[in-house]
This record gives C-alpha cells, sequence and structure tokens, in this order.
C-alpha cells in the first residue's frame, strides 16, 4: 500500500500535468491569449460611479416602482436573516436623536465639529452613534409572533424561491473521514434576497474567522440591512426615493442598522455588501445601488458587454492584494466600533437580462487566475489580474465549466455554476486533506488532536502549487427582468 507521500506525490503530479482539454485553444482558457493579445476584449460598458460618501456619487433621477408587494424572498444558509433577531429594536430616519453611519460630526467642547476618524485616516462611527440614543425603543418581545405569519425583516415568507432570485452557500473545506464533519463549520456566510416587480434588494455578509460568533455577525448585519431597507424603501403611505443619492443615504443608514443589530446579538466580525436594483426613468433600463464594506464583491453581468464589478472602487486594482485581508469590516473591531477603511457606494446602470451577483470571497479569489493556476498565464500587473478575474468569470458564464456552453439564463444557473466551478477547482486540496493517515495510525486508532494539527499543517505547506483555496462559498444573484417571476 503506498505511503501518504507517495500518494500526495503521485496524486500532484496527475493534477499538475497539462491535460488536453487546458491546452486546447478551444477550451475555457482562450480568454488569457486574447486578453494578453489585445483582441476579442470589450473596451465599452456603461461606467461605475462610486465615492465614500452618498453626495461623492453623481444622482440619477430613478422611475417608478410598480408594485411593493414581494414576490420572491430567500435567504440561508440554515435559516440565514431568520435565525437572529428574536427581539427586535426599531430605528427611524426621522428621529433627531438618530446619529447615522453618514452623520459623523459630534460637537466639540469649543463648539466646533470634528470626524472621527481610524487610524488609517478614513471615516468611522463615532462612539455616540453607537450608544442606546440611537434606538427608538428598548428592547422588547416581538408581538408579530403571535401571528400566523410574522413579519421577519419586513418579509412575512422568506422561503418563496425563484429561478432569477436566488442565493445559495456551500463549504469547500475538507470533510474529517472520522466524524464526517466539515473543518471550518459552521458556515459564517449569509445572504439574503427580496424581489419585487421591477426591483429587488440583495445582500451578503462573510463572517470574519471561523465560529458561532462569525455565523451570528453575519446573519445580524444581513438582518438589520435587510430590515431597514424593506421598511424605508419600500414604505406604506410614504414618499419612496427619487434619485439615486437617496438610496445611497438608506443603504448607508441600513449598515448602521446592521452594525447595531450585531452588537444587540453579541457577534463578532463581518463583512457585508448590499446591493438594490430600481427602475431608471429610461424605460427597459435600471440602476444599481451598491453600498460594501470588506472583501465580499459585487458583479453585474451583462449579455452585450460582459462581467464588470461593482465594487471595484473598494480596493485599488493597481495593487497586489493580501487576500488574508478583508479590507474592512462591521462588528466591534475596537470593542464597539466597526471598520470602515473601504467602505464604499456605487451605482451603474443595468439593463434587462443582466445579472446582478454578489460573491464571498470563497468564490471570487477562486476565480483569481493566479489562485486557479489558470495555464499559459504568464507574470501579471495587478491590474491584468484583476481584468483577468473578469474574463475568466465572464468566459464561465458564457460558456460553462466544459467550454462549450451553453450560456446560463437564469440567476439561479449562474449560483449553480459559480459553486460548482469552485468546488472543482479545490476538489484536489480537499482530497489531499481528507487522507485517513493524517487523522489515524496504521491500526485506525484516532490520533491526537495536536499530532493532527500538526500533520494537517506539514501538508498545506507542501499544497502550494495545488490550485484553489478552501472557504466558505457563498452566491446571490438577480436577473433584471420586468413582470412575473417563476
Amino acid at each position: 500500500m503506498p505511503s501518504f507521500r507517495q500518494k500526495f506525490s503521485g496524486f500532484f503530479r496527475q493534477f499538475s500535468a497539462p491535460s488536453e482539454s487546458r491546452n486546447d485553444e478551444n477550451s475555457s482558457n482562450r480568454f488569457i491569449k486574447k486578453y494578453l493579445s489585445g483582441h476579442g476584449i470589450q473596451k465599452y460598458e456603461p461606467v461605475i460611479l462610486h465615492g465614500r460618501t452618498p453626495q461623492e456619487v453623481p444622482p440619477q433621477q430613478l422611475g417608478t416602482i410598480k408594485n411593493f408587494d414581494v414576490i420572491s424572498s430567500l435567504t440561508g444558509p440554515h435559516g440565514g436573516l431568520v435565525s437572529v433577531n428574536q427581539t427586535e429594536k426599531h430605528l427611524s430616519a426621522s428621529d433627531p436623536e438618530i446619529n447615522f453611519i453618514d452623520n459623523l460630526e459630534e460637537e466639540c467642547d469649543n463648539g466646533e465639529k470634528k470626524v472621527c476618524t481610524s487610524d488609517s485616516g478614513q471615516k468611522k462611527v463615532g462612539a455616540s452613534a453607537m450608544t442606546d440614543e440611537t434606538l427608538i425603543s428598548e428592547s422588547k418581545p416581538n408581538i408579530l409572533k403571535k401571528l400566523r405569519h410574522p413579519l421577519v425583516a419586513g418579509v412575512e415568507n422568506w422561503n418563496v424561491s425563484d429561478i432569477n432570485a436566488y442565493g445559495a452557500s456551500c463549504s469547500l473545506y475538507e470533510m474529517h473521514p472520522i466524524t464526517h464533519r466539515h473543518t471550518g463549520d459552521p458556515i459564517a456566510d449569509c445572504f439574503a434576497i427580496v424581489a419585487r416587480v421591477n426591483s429587488a434588494i440583495m445582500v451578503l455578509a462573510d463572517g470574519v474567522n471561523w465560529g458561532v460568533k462569525s455565523r451570528t455577525a453575519a446573519r445580524s448585519a444581513v438582518h438589520g440591512c435587510v430590515e431597514y431597507l424593506n421598511k424605508t424603501l419600500f414604505p406604506i403611505n410614504k414618499e419612496v426615493p427619487k434619485n439615486t443619492t437617496d438610496v445611497l443615504i438608506t443603504l448607508l443608514r441600513s449598515f448602521h442598522a446592521a452594525h447595531n443589530m450585531i452588537l444587540q446579538e453579541e457577534g463578532t466580525l463581518t463583512t457585508l455588501t448590499a446591493i438594490v436594483v430600481l427602475p431608471s426613468t429610461v424605460d427597459n433600463h435600471y440602476v444599481a445601488c451598491c453600498c460594501n464594506v470588506g472583501d465580499s464583491l459585487g458583479y453585474v453581468y451583462s449579455p452585450k458587454y460582459g462581467v464588470r464589478e461593482l465594487t471595484q472602487g473598494s480596493h485599488d486594482i493597481h495593487r497586489m492584494r493580501d487576500m488574508r485581508d478583508v479590507m474592512g469590516a462591521l462588528g466591534p473591531v475596537d470593542g464597539h466600533n466597526p471598520e470602515l477603511s473601504n467602505l464604499t457606494l456605487s451605482i451603474t446602470q443595468v439593463d434587462l437580462d443582466d445579472i446582478v451577483f454578489i460573491t464571498s470571497d470563497g468564490v471570487s479569489d477562486n476565480l483569481d487566475p493566479v489562485v486557479g493556476h489558470f495555464t499559459g498565464l504568464p507574470n501579471v500587473e495587478a491590474y491584468q489580474r484583476h481584468k483577468l478575474s473578469l474574463l475568466r468569470t465572464e468566459d464561465l458564464i458564457r460558456n460553462g465549466v466544459s467550454g462549450k456552453g451553453p450560456a446560463v439564463d437564469t440567476a439561479k444557473d449562474l449560483v449553480t455554476l459559480l459553486l460548482d466551478f469552485v468546488t472543482r477547482l479545490t476538489a484536489a486540496k480537499r482530497r489531499i486533506l481528507e487522507d485517513m493517515e493524517i487523522y489515524a495510525d496504521a491500526n485506525g486508532k484516532p490520533l491526537a488532536q495536536g499530532e493532527v494539527k500538526q500533520r494537517r499543517k506539514e501538508i498545506i505547506r507542501k499544497m502550494f502549487g495545488v490550485p484553489g483555496k478552501l472557504d466558505h462559498a457563498t452566491v446571490v444573484a438577480y436577473k433584471v427582468c420586468s413582470g412575473k417571476r417563476n
């Protein structure tokens, strides 16, 4: 019987050997040569406007929201946002005592105003923004629980799925061959999507590090954000937003609500990305408004223009990024306040049949050409690496994993495809780490936890040449369409 070292070496050689399909000019890697040669790359696409405050982003007028009724709504994994906030705290945009995330000025002793900043000079929520005065009422039991269908985050039923408003999560980590549990459980991601006739809210959070507290942070952030957006953007007998500036202000304040929910539920840290799709004043055109902090990235796939990153302004594409750095997070980073160093607001035009989607870094990092070890890839600059990631994503959406198509047609197809791709890409690492010899001796007796940990570390150090990154992976997507959902 071959030793683990022999099995590892043999498997690595098998995986690393260039297969016929990988070297085939018609394979999915053809986009690399096209890009590097300057051919076949779309040079024009709808512009993405972004800034640190709503006022920095040029406003666009909005069209009419046809109907406030929720057509489809979905959250996850394993209950998603429904699993937190057993008591409600209510925020009101009209209350004079509210000090929202976009209103950071405080009165100094001399009457002058100051802005609280982090060490990096970026805006950060001041301590006064996190006091009990920011809450309208004391925590109290949710009386709606007595009803047959209580509202949760402004939605009556969170299990109304739709092929064009969909999300899903999975773990890319290895499964312990004895306990049959995934490393890194529970999944610390959370998503939610709410679709109406011609509008949608989509939110994704990725808890920082592992554990129940990280999962609680992600679920709490999504709950607080979605609840505020539903109540403010789709109010009963109140004025709706007229332009994108109004929407960006609402998104920013929903992040304040998300942070407060994390503190209430005693979670730790999480990224958060929220996108609202609303009709434009031009027929068959829409606007995607986004707010994000951290490294959960938002995209738009257009059958005409390809894939572009809506959250591009939140990170410098001309610098190589350390993928271990989430760049920003909600939750008590310093014991109470969030870290908003890369908080970014963005808008872009989207058209009918475009698909807007958000991914956790377990997906976006595995679409990176360096992490994925794409064949035929020379040394590239940071901006080229970013562009190749977008082209890799576009190629997958248009041609599938096989490279032979067909192109995805629904949001559910896109979610399923991306999760399938990253699962396949990381299969080699999982198979190596699931070998029984890491966890048991020759007689099958389980090894001590310390010895298992040491063996696992040694194997991981040798896997630098194996493609993919093990992580939790989540995608939520919405296909822009006007009318009845499926």
